[in-house]
């Protein structure tokens, strides 16, 4: 896959590109592919549900309590409401595979 230098993202299409390239599809097929699974990541987040995906790593919803923060310019107190949040956990192989790279470099 290429990925652009300067930033080091990979976006959507690219993966699209991928996925019609192995599986033969499209690349329209496989952007709806992907969009599909991201919907349902998202559904199923913002109803409450924790998503895994062997191998790869576990989506949650946590909560975050509220509390006072500063703003580092002018460092006056400002009220940082609760709120929820996404987290990502890796899975054990994604965490080897990342340490595996930078211990290369």
């Amino acid at each position: 896959m290429k990925r652009d230098p300067e930033t080091k993202t990979v976006i959507r299409v690219q993966l699209a590109e991928v996925l019609a390239r192995e599986f033969g599809l499209y690349r329209f097929q496989a952007e709806n592919f992907i969009e599909t699974v991201l919907e349902e990541i998202g559904a199923a987040l913002a109803s409450g549900e924790e998503v895994k995906v062997a191998g790869f790593g576990t989506f949650r919803v946590v909560e975050r309590k509220g509390r006072i923060g500063r703003n580092p310019r002018t460092q006056e107190s400002a009220e940082i409401k609760a709120r929820k949040a996404i987290v990502f956990r890796p899975s054990g192989t994604q965490k080897a595979r990342v340490n595996k790279k930078s211990a290369h470099k």
